[in-house]
C-alpha cells in the first residue's frame, strides 16, 4: 500500500529547505529532509534570480527524497517578503429573528472579503475567519442553528504580489514539481511556522511568533486561536553579516562563518575575553580582537529588529494582547541570548520554537530553522483532511470563495 506523502517547501532567502512528511494512522511522521543555499536566488524573501532559485530547490528536493525514498512531485510553498500584506475586515448580514444556516455563514464571510479593497497586482491567499458574533454575543467559532437577529463575521485576510506569486511558481515548476492543490498550495510561513512551533493554549492566550530568517523578520500576532495581525520587516541574519563584514573589515564569507561560530548577545558574553582571529582583505594579514566587538555589533543590530518589531506590536493594539509571551524561529534566532534579548527589548517572556512533530526524524528536525518547512508540511496535512477543494483548517483558497458547509465545518474546529 502507498503511503500518502506531503512534502513542504521552504524557499528562504539564504536557504531552500524541502521536508517530506508521510500520513500514517492519521498522523505525519517526518521522513525526510534536504536543503541547500540559495546562492543569491532571493533577496528579502523575493526571487531575484531565476536560475539559482531553481537549482537551489532542485538540490533540496533531490536530498529529501533520498532520505524519504520517494519521489516528490507536488508541494506546498511558503510565501514571505515585504510584498505580503494583512488586514482585518468585519462584515454584516441581517438574517430575520431565525436560525443561521450554512448559506448565510458563506454570505457573511463573501460580505467581510468584499469590504476589503484587493488592487489587480495583488493576491489573496488566506481569508482566515477570527470568530462570529451574533446580535452583540462575540467569540462564537460556528454560528450555524444559533437563533438570531444579526449575524457579524471578522476575519484576517493574507495578500500577496502576484508577481512574487508567479516567479515562485515558475521557480517550482521548472525545477519539475507543482505547487499542490492546482497552484493553491501557498501558505504565509509565518501562518505554516505557528503549525509546528506554537500550542493550542498560547494560540488561545496570545501570543507572538517571530520568525528571524535570513533576509527579513516576520511577525505573527495570535489570540483567541486567530491570527490577528502580521507583519514583515525587510531586516534579517543577512543584516548582521554585512554589519559584522563592515564593523570588522573582513569579506561576507568570512563574516558568514564568524556570525556561525562566534556571535553572540552580550547578555551571555559575562566575563569572556577571548579573543578571535579575524582573516584579512585581499591578502591583509588576519588580526585579533575581542569577542565582546563582534558581540556589540551583533546586539545593536539585533535591538534594532526588535524595536521595529516593538513598535509593530504596539500597532496591532490592545484588542490583541500577547498575554503567553513571544515564540522566536527562523535560522538567525539562534543566535545565543537571543531569546533572554527578546525578552527584555519586548517585556515578553519568550521561547525558542522548536518544530514538534509525533514520530519520524524528530532529532534531525529538531531545529527552529526547519519550523517553517515542517510547519508546511503539517498545513498540507491539515488541508487534505478538510477536503481537496475546501479552504483547508488553517487557510483559504487563493481567491476563492468558501466552500460546501461539510468543509467549513471542519475548518471551524481547526480554524487559527
Amino acid at each position: 500500500m502507498t503511503q500518502e506523502i506531503i512534502v513542504g517547501l521552504d524557499i528562504g532567502t539564504t536557504k531552500v529547505c524541502a521536508v517530506v512528511g508521510e500520513v500514517r494512522d492519521e498522523q505525519v511522521e517526518i521522513v525526510g529532509l534536504g536543503t541547500a543555499p540559495t546562492q543569491g536566488g532571493l533577496r528579502k524573501g523575493v526571487v531575484v534570480n531565476i536560475e539559482n532559485t531553481v537549482r537551489s530547490i532542485r538540490r533540496a528536493v533531490e536530498e529529501a527524497e533520498i532520505m524519504a525514498n520517494c519521489s516528490i512531485g507536488s508541494v506546498y510553498t511558503g510565501v514571505a517578503g515585504a510584498h505580503i500584506q494583512g488586514h482585518n475586515s468585519s462584515g454584516v448580514i441581517v438574517i430575520k429573528d431565525r436560525e443561521v444556516t450554512p448559506a448565510e455563514v458563506d454570505r457573511v464571510i463573501e460580505s467581510a472579503r468584499l469590504m476589503v479593497s484587493i488592487p489587480s497586482d495583488r493576491e489573496v491567499i488566506h481569508t482566515l475567519v477570527q470568530d462570529f458574533i451574533i446580535d452583540g454575543q462575540d467569540g462564537i467559532k460556528d454560528p450555524v442553528g444559533i437563533h438570531g437577529m444579526r449575524l457579524e463575521c471578522r476575519i484576517h485576510i493574507v495578500t500577496a504580489a502576484v508577481n512574487a506569486l508567479n516567479n515562485i511558481i515558475k521557480c517550482v515548476n521548472r525545477a519539475g514539481l507543482e505547487v499542490s492543490e492546482g497552484g493553491r498550495g501557498f501558505a504565509l510561513q509565518s501562518l505554516a511556522a505557528s503549525e509546528a512551533i506554537l500550542t493550542e493554549e498560547e494560540k488561545a492566550l496570545g501570543v507572538a511568533l517571530i520568525d528571524f530568517g535570513g533576509g527579513t523578520t516576520d511577525l505573527a500576532i495570535f489570540s483567541g486561536n486567530s491570527l490577528r495581525y502580521n507583519s514583515v520587516i525587510p531586516v534579517g541574519g543577512n543584516n548582521l553579516t554585512n554589519d559584522i563584514a563592515v564593523g570588522l573589515q573582513t569579506s561576507l564569507n568570512n563574516a558568514e562563518s564568524l556570525k556561525k561560530e562566534y556571535a553572540c548577545c552580550l547578555n551571555t558574553l559575562g566575563e569572556d575575553t577571548t579573543n578571535i582571529e579575524i582573516p584579512g582583505l585581499g591578502g591583509r594579514q588576519s588580526r585579533s580582537v575581542p569577542r565582546k566587538d563582534l558581540s556589540t555589533i551583533v546586539d545593536m543590530r539585533l535591538k534594532e529588529i526588535l524595536d521595529l518589531l516593538n513598535k509593530d506590536i504596539q500597532r496591532a493594539g490592545a484588542g490583541n494582547p500577547v498575554l503567553a509571551g513571544a515564540v522566536i524561529s527562523g535560522g538567525s534566532a539562534q543566535v545565543p541570548g537571543l531569546a533572554d534579548l527578546v525578552d527584555e527589548v519586548l517585556l515578553l517572556p519568550t521561547r525558542m520554537g522548536y518544530p514538534e512533530v509525533v514520530g519520524g526524524l524528530t532529532d534531525v528536525i529538531h531545529n527552529p530553522a526547519y519550523a517553517t518547512g515542517v510547519g508546511l508540511v503539517l498545513y498540507g496535512f491539515y488541508r487534505r483532511q478538510a477536503g481537496p477543494r475546501g479552504r483547508g483548517p488553517r487557510g483559504g483558497p487563493r481567491g476563492g470563495k468558501s466552500g460546501t458547509w461539510s468543509r467549513i465545518k471542519n475548518w471551524f474546529k481547526e480554524v487559527v
